[in-house]
């Protein structure tokens, strides 16, 4: 048994989960009754689900019908393998959020789209990302601090990067944002991800994160890893990024707790 998974189960208070290949999920389950509407949390890290869990023992507390399922992968687990072996344990589910995702700038915001990653021997040119002059003006006034050549590098046109094992193979990655090409000879190592914004979920996470912080919240795009999400989404299509203090996540399960849940299934039944 891993190590490192044990610790993370015993200092959520978790179950493990065997993943394929050796790894493992930790499941923290805060369950009102069997067959209430559940959402999943996904953390990067057990940091993630603490703020989530402690909206989810409040709201209980108070009696709203919804389960709460935390998950956190071990280091080396393959996540999209481990939802599939395990998806009638989780059961179904009204949403799974991903709470790994930071905001940029330290500023709440819901993201509309992340970029995947592409490998290639040697670094070529890549078209400029798509985007609008209204998301242009948005970002330009959301980043404030940050100048003209770093939200390029960022958002429309990122440099290439060694790759992790570049001594060993050689090699580069880079970021490949939606609607850019894939580069004649480069490998999709995980492709980019556009999230939907105007649903009854995106509307219920933005009317919390709003009302818990009283700041405007956009959606914007985010450089960050989509794999988890890609995951979640072979799970549910209500799937998307959002973290938030614990407020924020009290309100957002009590607006959880008001949308139509799937027919019920778990191992149980």
């Amino acid at each position: 048994m891993n190590p490192e998974a044990l610790r993370l189960a015993a200092e959520l208070g978790g179950s493990l989960l065997s993943a394929p290949g050796g790894g493992s999920l930790v499941l923290v389950e805060r369950i009102q009754a069997h067959g209430l509407p559940q959402a999943l949390v996904l953390g990067r890290t057990a940091e993630d689900l603490r703020e989530p869990l402690e909206a989810a023992d409040a709201v209980q507390a108070r009696g709203l019908p919804l389960n709460l399922l935390g998950l956190v992968p071990a280091p080396g687990s393959d996540l999209a393998a481990a939802l599939d072996l395990h998806h009638r344990r989780l059961g179904a589910l009204v949403c799974a959020l991903d709470a790994g995702l930071p905001w940029l700038d330290g500023k709440p915001m819901l993201v509309r789209r992340l970029p995947g990653r592409i490998a290639r021997g040697l670094p070529v040119a890549l078209e400029k990302a798509p985007m609008g002059p209204l998301e242009k003006a948005e970002l330009k006034g959301f980043l404030a601090d940050w100048d003209k050549d770093r939200r390029k590098m960022t958002f429309r046109r990122p440099e290439w990067r060694e790759a992790p094992d570049h001594e060993q193979h050689g090699g580069f990655e880079t970021d490949l944002w939606p609607g850019v090409p894939l580069p004649e000879g480069a490998e999709l190592r995980v492709p980019p991800l556009v999230l939907p914004e105007a649903t009854a979920l995106t509307n219920a996470l933005r009317t919390a994160l709003r009302a818990a912080t009283g700041q405007p919240v956009p959606f914007l795009p985010l450089p960050g890893d989509p794999a988890p999400l890609h995951a979640l989404r072979a799970l549910t299509p209500e799937a998307t990024a959002f973290r938030g203090p614990a407020r924020a996540w009290e309100l957002a399960f009590e607006g959880l707790s008001r949308l139509p849940a799937p027919p019920h299934f778990c191992a149980r039944c």
